[in-house]
């Protein structure tokens, strides 16, 4: 099994640790009141994803505080923090 970095945005690394659920047509993550921009891990579906974060680091912990660049997990182009998460394949 191989894995490769991906970085995703709040409402990713949130649905990835504690779920999204589909209101409506809006989606949530975690326990939110507030909305998310999209669908959040649609992009990963089908995917075995960890957290990769690593918060004892004092050289890369796998967090951007501040990015433009999009979402990974689910497209957003908000600007806001980035989480490393795995995404593991099987290799053939």
């Amino acid at each position: 099994m191989e894995h490769s970095d991906v970085y995703v945005c709040v409402d990713c690394y949130f649905a990835h640790h504690y779920g999204a659920t589909e209101v409506d047509g809006e989606w949530f993550s975690g326990e939110s009141d507030t909305p998310c921009d999209r669908e959040p891990l649609a992009l990963l579906d089908g995917y075995d994803v960890a957290d990769n974060t690593d918060c004892n680091s004092d050289e890369d912990s796998g967090i951007d505080e501040f990015s433009w660049r999009s979402c990974e997990g689910c497209g957003s182009t908000l600007g806001g923090s980035r989480y490393r998460l795995a995404v593991f394949t099987n290799a053939s």
